[in-house]
């Protein structure tokens, strides 16, 4: 046996550490008891330079100082123990299941030292770069493990690995079963140990992380909760030279001055622990870095200057990485709570804020500087840059200045710190020397721009300077409630951190966030999908904004679901070019020498820039060229009808009464108002085409429409106010034909209103007005002799409550077609009905049906061929449409008045038969139904026709299921070619009304069509049923096979009166859906919706429904004490209601099976404008949490088979490609499970 001296032990341990079986076989040469002693030395080593790198979990924790030191030492006892119990599993193993047994000397020999690279695991508290160094130890250490055991042992390579990991089975089967209680034992003294119960799991570490929310404040950083040894920062700046005291005479021993000597003495040790912190930190890192050094002995043979840099280098790669180490632990400590409550709060310097005080700015502006800020005070040409950009901005912006970004503290490097004495020596020395020293203050900046990025440390330190400038905003004026939109500049630096602070930001503040990076060095893991938009503004030389795409991998194209490069596809960020432009002075971004070829100094480029992106019209610069459409869609086509264009008809109409009446009070046409024009208009603008009989004379003008002042309903609608930026698949998607909102790209905070209005390429959507119409005259003119373009005044204002409704035509009549007029089947004879006779005996004319046009397929969405021989002609059509310049009725649409009728062609009057029917016999023969009609009631409750009729009254509503089918036959369309078709679902409401043409009850049906974008031109939103289903040329009478399934439920369709007050859970339903069509034309800002198995028409319509659903049980909630006195004056509403509150629950079961919301269902999370290829296995697994309403027919089977159960009434109306015959096509029947 030979004895073990330092230099055999340093050349054993490195030939270890390079995988030498040499120095494996070295290891018998020595005592055993040398050898174990010195095995067990390095397993606790090992592990407690692994517990230093997870350490982030006793920080997350807020394990106290001097716990914290003791949790380490504990989990490196802990770490010595698993190695034993690990070896001993090896070792059983090998005797209870391999041929050939391991002896346990080997065992623990070969298992020990192989865990000498994880030595250096104390390397993984790096930022951003601590992981993959921890990944290639734990490489490091599985090759030294494979080694150890076949050198030791005497085994093959992959013997050692099977021996291995049977061990590692053993072990876990150990630790689950008889090996439990010791498993316990190690937690319960950890937790002891840390005085807190440690979460550990890496989702419960996020969500603990989440849970803060910003602007509260923390139980640690009271002065009173102060843990024992914190390290409370100093009020004054402190030096190692200002520590020194001052004598103090015997009178001057008053208690205060004891007390005071007491905290200076604890500065003092706190101080003196720090510095040997740091000098034993340096120790390490200089030992661990000992191979660099012997590389670099090579040039001590060289000349003085070669040595000089050798050792510079040395000496820099230990302070770099001393300083990387060094880097999180003010974030971490901050939000352990060592740091007591000294914290300096800089106070921010607001710039050019509203002049009202009590008016809100409309927006803030947050300045985040970049890496080579060391204090609150800027360098000369980013302090000009913001003097000039807070003049020049409108009075309504606000500009906040003066955080330091890179400090959770908001704490300049030269006070209150440890080490500023050296940082002030810094500053010195750039003055004297020049601004090269002052790299160092970029070295140091840049570590904490890894900080943010990194994936362990980041969510701390981001809402550590999130809540900064969250107080800073506060400080300023920003109100409690949030919702003003917030700009966030970062230069260079500040652009990484402003992406990080921008989650956190946007959840406390509920407002818009959009980032312009000022050459910012951005990494890939913040959540740029979150932005409205960010604009990277980067010039052809910026060296140092390179870096990003190369040291941060999560921006490579190899990672296309990184938050970046879903964002990039998203059309989220906005790359804008500076042209010949470094990064920093001098040549840099914000350099006011730098002279740019058009003139400009970079400097009033960049602010150029700026104030463009803030107030100005962007479409100049990220709209150089028109999007051109490569793919015309239907829409295009279908515009080369003439009859299509509304222009086609006067305003003026000279239609013959009574046989034609108007389809609403107030009907127009919605025209989006000019860029220009948004400051001084809340709304849009509304062109009348008929008014009630006292606004006659404003017939043809423009008016403003807008929503009621209840600050609640607009509440609910600025929730789905959005900025549009198209998205790179938007664009690609308008190219190739599909309708997209393109007048609309880049406006900010575009509303409900604006979004319907600009769904078009042109202003062509008919409305008419929901009831209530609330008319604000103002000051009316004689009469009005405004243009169509520029009306005079805007004394006469349209507010509504609700979204307005989509129609086809605003005039209709009832007629019976007698036939065709010519050959072209263009013109037809028509008799008017006579409600005098309730015959058709009536007015005789002729009427043009102009021919439509087909679509991409061939098919035409109507056909009047054989139209006066329709079963439906019998009773008569509703035609829709206006008169044209020559006073021709044109026909735009039909509606079939037996289908609306209030007389069933059959009656059920059995649930179980009425389950029968909705899933079998309704979709059933279809061919067959080809044509026709049905129209089918369910009452399972009435024993008679007359006492199923009884349950509908005028003014009586109904929830709408709706359900399309697809379009099958020799025209087959494309998303039929398959064995399946999956259809179309919508929810709607119809209401029972008194027809006047007729003098009759019928429905009248509109539905709220959550409807993705498209090549037809269909716009999400509250449809006319003689748009959506009759229109001749965007209808789906004569193409599709349609059901519509009236549910009359009292608990949810009638209204409860709560005190002179009417509400309905369908009025809320209602409200959730037009929010929900709202979200849809907008794509929750990236401009286009798109369909999938987590959302489309069946799973987003019942997102609402279910969001509903959980208002009416907030509601519920919040009066428990008024509803109770309720109740008890109310006994039969009260009833009433109880079976409502039993139908939610029983809704909630259903769309939710499994039990647990779905995220963005519970959280209404913008998921809208992505496809499956962004969150692949995201939104399927979403889409299997709510799997009944995934499919079309399925989510209907669900809702009507729900309210059947409860008692419901059902009143099924279907139709089979009703109008003329087209031959070439045939109703398919949607699939369902």
């Amino acid at each position: 046996m030979n004895d073990l001296t330092f230099d055999t032990l340093s050349r054993v341990l490195g030939g270890i550490l390079t995988l030498d079986p040499e120095a494996f076989l070295a290891l018998r040469q020595f005592p055993a008891d040398t050898v174990d002693a010195l095995a067990l030395a390095v397993v606790f080593v090992a592990g407690l330079s692994q517990a230093v790198a997870q350490s982030i979990i006793l920080f997350v924790n807020r394990v106290k100082p001097l716990r914290f030191a003791l949790s380490l030492v504990l989990a490196a006892l802990l770490f010595v123990a698993g190695y034993l119990f690990w070896a001993l599993s090896i070792w059983l193993a090998s005797r209870w299941f391999l041929d050939q047994s391991i002896p346990w000397q080997a065992v623990t020999d070969s298992l020990a030292f192989s865990y000498l690279p994880l030595i250096f695991s104390f390397f993984g508290a790096m930022p951003y770069l601590g992981v993959p160094v921890l990944r290639l130890l734990l490489v490091w250490n599985l090759l030294a493990v494979v080694v150890g055991f076949a050198v030791l042992a005497n085994l093959t390579a992959t013997q050692a690995v099977s021996h291995v990991a049977l061990g590692w089975v053993v072990l876990l089967v150990l630790q689950q079963t008889v090996g439990q209680p010791i498993v316990n034992l190690g937690r319960w003294l950890t937790n002891r140990t840390a005085g807190v119960k440690l979460v550990v799991n890496r989702d419960r570490l996020k969500t603990l992380i989440a849970a803060h929310s910003l602007g509260t404040e923390r139980p640690e950083s009271r002065n009173e909760d102060r843990p024992a040894g914190a390290i409370a920062p100093p009020p004054i700046p402190m030096t190692p030279g200002a520590i020194a005291a001052k004598p103090l005479s015997p009178k001057a021993l008053t208690p205060r001055a004891l007390e005071e000597l007491s905290q200076r003495r604890s500065r003092r040790l706190n101080l003196l622990w720090i510095y040997l912190g740091l000098a034993l930190l340096a120790l390490l890192v200089a030992l661990s870095l000992e191979p660099l050094r012997a590389v670099m002995t090579t040039w001590q043979g060289q000349s003085r200057t070669a040595r000089w840099l050798a050792d510079l280098i040395w000496i820099g790669a230990i302070a770099l990485v001393v300083a990387a180490m060094l880097a999180p632990l003010e974030a971490l400590g901050w939000w352990a709570g060592w740091y007591g409550d000294g914290v300096d709060r800089l106070n921010p310097q607001p710039v050019d804020e509203a002049g009202d005080n009590h008016a809100y700015p409309r927006r803030f502006i947050v300045y985040l500087d970049g890496i080579n800020q060391s204090t609150a005070d800027y360098q000369p040409t980013v302090a000009r840059y913001l003097d000039e950009l807070g003049q020049t901005l409108p009075t309504d912006i606000a500009l906040v200045k003066g955080l330091i970004p890179y400090s959770v503290l908001n704490r300049s490097l030269t006070q209150d710190r440890p080490l500023a004495f050296f940082w002030r020596g810094i500053e010195s020395l750039t003055k004297r020397l020049g601004p090269w020293v002052g790299m160092v203050i970029n070295l140091r900046n840049i570590l904490i721009v890894a900080v943010s990025a990194d994936q362990r440390f980041g969510p701390i330190y981001n809402q550590g300077v999130a809540q900064r400038v969250y107080e800073s905003l506060v400080q300023v004026g920003y109100p409690a409630a949030g919702g003003i939109p917030l700009t966030l500049i970062g230069y260079s630096g500040g652009g990484q951190i402003a992406l990080g602070i921008l989650p956190f930001l946007k959840q406390a503040l509920g407002a818009p966030i959009e980032i312009v990076s000022l050459a910012g060095v951005i990494s890939g893991n913040g959540r740029a999908t979150e932005a409205e938009q960010l604009y990277h503004l980067v010039g052809t030389k910026d060296r140092v904004e390179r870096l990003g795409p190369i040291m941060f991998p999560r921006r490579w194209k190899i990672a296309p679901l990184s938050y970046w490069n879903r964002a990039k596809r998203k059309g989220k960020i906005t790359f804008i070019s500076l042209g010949p432009v470094s990064h920093q002075t001098p040549g840099g971004v914000l350099d006011d020498q730098a002279i740019l070829p058009d003139g400009r100094s970079h400097l009033q480029q960049t602010l150029d820039l700026t104030l463009n992106i803030l107030v100005g019209d962007l479409r100049q610069h990220l709209d150089i060229q028109k999007i051109q459409v490569v793919r015309l869609g239907n829409y295009y086509h279908f515009q080369s009808a003439a009859f299509n264009h509304p222009s086609y008809y006067p305003v003026q109409q000279t239609l013959p009464t009574p046989w034609y009446r108007p389809v609403g009070d107030w009907v127009g046409r919605l025209v989006l108002p000019e860029p220009e024009q948004r400051p001084h208009l809340d709304d849009v603008w509304l062109e009348l085409l008929h008014t009630p009989p006292a606004y006659r004379t404003w017939l043809g003008q423009r008016v403003p429409l807008g929503w009621r002042g209840e600050s609640d309903l607009k509440k609910r609608f600025q929730a789905v106010t959005r900025d549009i930026h198209f998205s790179a698949e938007a664009e690609d998607s308008h190219r190739q034909g599909l309708i997209l909102p393109t007048r609309l790209n880049h406006w900010r905070l575009v509303t409900p209103l604006e979004s319907l209005a600009g769904a078009h390429p042109i202003d062509d959507i008919i409305v008419k007005l929901p009831k209530p119409v609330v008319v604000d005259k103002g000051l009316l003119p004689h009469s009005p002799t405004a243009s169509p373009t520029h009306p005079p005044t805007h004394s006469l204002t349209l507010t509504i409550a609700h979204e307005p409704i989509q129609i086809s035509g605003p005039y209709t009549a009832l007629v019976q077609f007698l036939g065709p007029a010519d050959d072209a089947l263009e013109r037809y004879r028509v008799v008017h009905y006579n409600p005098a006779t309730r015959a058709f005996d009536g007015l005789s004319e002729t009427v043009r049906l102009p021919a439509v046009v087909s679509d991409d397929n061939g098919v035409a969405p109507f056909t009047n061929a054989g139209l006066e021989r329709s079963p439906q002609n019998s009773t008569g059509w509703y035609i829709y449409g206006a008169q044209t310049h020559d006073g021709d009725f044109v026909v735009k649409a039909l509606r079939p008045r037996r289908l609306f009728q209030l007389q069933p062609d059959r009656l059920i009057t059995s649930a179980r038969q009425g389950r029968q029917h909705l899933r079998r016999e309704s979709w059933s023969d279809l061919e067959q139904k080809k044509g026709t009609t049905e129209s089918v009631l369910i009452a399972p409750k009435a024993a008679t026709e007359l006492a199923a009729m009884a349950q509908w009254q005028e003014g009586d509503q109904a929830l709408l299921v709706h359900v399309y089918g697809g379009i099958g036959g020799q025209k087959r369309e494309p998303a039929a070619q398959g064995p399946i078709y999956f259809g179309h679902f919508a929810y709607g409401i119809a209401t029972v009304v008194r027809e006047p043409l007729a003098d009759e009850l019928q429905f009248d049906i509109h539905y709220h069509q959550v409807y993705t974008h498209n090549r037809r031109g269909l716009v999400a939103g509250t449809l006319d049923w003689s748009l959506y289903m009759g229109d001749r040329q965007w209808g789906f009478m004569g193409t599709r096979p349609v059901s519509d399934i009236l549910i009359k439920l009292p608990a949810y369709t009638q209204p409860f009166d709560f005190s002179g007050s009417l509400w309905s859970a369908l009025d809320e339903l209602r409200l959730e859906l037009e929010l929900m069509t709202a979200r849809y034309r907008t794509g929750d800002g990236t401009g286009v919706t798109y369909v999938g198995p987590a959302n489309n028409c069946a799973q987003d319509s019942n997102q609402a429904m279910y969001a509903s659903a959980i208002h009416i049980e907030a509601a519920v909630m919040a009066h428990r004490t008024t509803l109770k006195a309720w109740e008890a004056q109310n006994p039969d509403q009260a009833k009433q209601f109880q079976q409502l509150l039993n139908l939610r629950r029983n809704l909630q079961k259903k769309l939710l099976p499994f039990g647990s919301a779905r995220a963005d269902w519970a959280d209404e999370q913008e998921s809208l404008g992505s496809n499956l290829s962004d969150f692949p296995l995201k939104t399927l697994g979403r889409g299997l949490l709510s799997w009944r309403t995934m499919l079309p027919r399925k989510a209907s089977d669900t809702m009507t088979q729900l309210c059947l159960s409860h008692g419901a009434a059902l009143w099924v109306l279907r139709t089979n490609q009703i109008g003329g015959h087209d031959p070439d096509i045939a109703p398919l029947a949607p699939f369902t499970l």
